[in-house]
């Protein structure tokens, strides 16, 4: 829904980590190998859907299902507050490409999910050309949300710490479900407003993904930092 959708959190699993302060899922990798970004491309599709479970023992939280809380979109022509936000899909993700350089501390993560955002919902102004409220339960299914997250790294009392990264995202079609659109007393004209909506989804999108996308990236590298806090950057990438 830069999944990504593990992003820097399951970035940094790919490099690598003792079986005696992560699980065995996480295989390490070496610095010193010559297919080192492919390495990490295999030890990232391995390990990051373990890794989204969650690993209490760092206090590393979930990232399938992630649970996103309030997400405010900021339209100066539509009020809509998602509540009770939770996002899934991201450990089914694939892995497009890694890449390091461990000269520049410098990487660059790309993959792609399929992910589901699940909230409650509360809408009211104009979408378009539409006038649109409701309240009620809303599902937005996002087909192929692509993420890219170029990131520094740097070592600090043995640590690895990101100082800055960029992101940017993607995604081939999204679909929308909205239950009660107008109190839910005219069917027939919240069946022809969904439907132009889902016409319109890559406009839509434009308004709401950024700060619902921008939500789950940020989560991921949040989640990142704790690994990055617990284990030493010595464990997650050897000689």
């Amino acid at each position: 829904m830069h999944a990504q959708v593990y992003i820097l959190a399951v970035f940094c699993l790919a490099a690598g980590v003792f079986p005696g302060n992560l699980p065995p899922f996480i295989h390490p990798c070496s610095k010193s190998d010559p297919n080192l970004n492919q390495c990490v491309e295999k030890a990232i599709q391995v390990a990051g859907p373990l890794f989204a479970d969650g690993i209490p023992e760092l206090g590393i939280a979930p990232l399938d299902p992630m649970k996103l809380g309030t997400v405010d979109v900021e339209n100066p022509a539509l009020n809509l507050v998602f509540t009770d936000t939770v996002v899934t899909g991201l450990k089914d993700f694939r892995v497009n490409s890694y890449k390091i350089n461990t000269e520049t501390g410098k990487a660059v993560f790309d993959f792609t999910a399929n992910v589901t955002l699940s909230a409650k919902y509360n809408m009211d102004g104009r979408v378009l050309i539409l006038d649109i409220r409701g309240n009620g339960q809303a599902d937005i299914i996002i087909t192929n949300l692509n993420i890219v997250i170029k990131y520094d790294y740097e070592t600090k009392d043995g640590h690895w710490v990101v100082p800055k990264y960029k992101d940017n995202y993607k995604m081939d079609k999204a679909q929308f479900r909205f239950t009660n659109l107008f109190g839910g007393k005219n069917k027939e004209l919240a069946a022809t407003t969904l439907a132009f909506i889902n016409e319109s989804w890559e406009i839509i999108m434009q308004d709401i993904s950024p700060p619902s996308i921008k939500n789950i990236i940020k989560r991921c590298v949040e989640e990142a930092k704790k690994l990055f806090a617990a284990v030493p950057a010595a464990e997650l990438m050897l000689p």
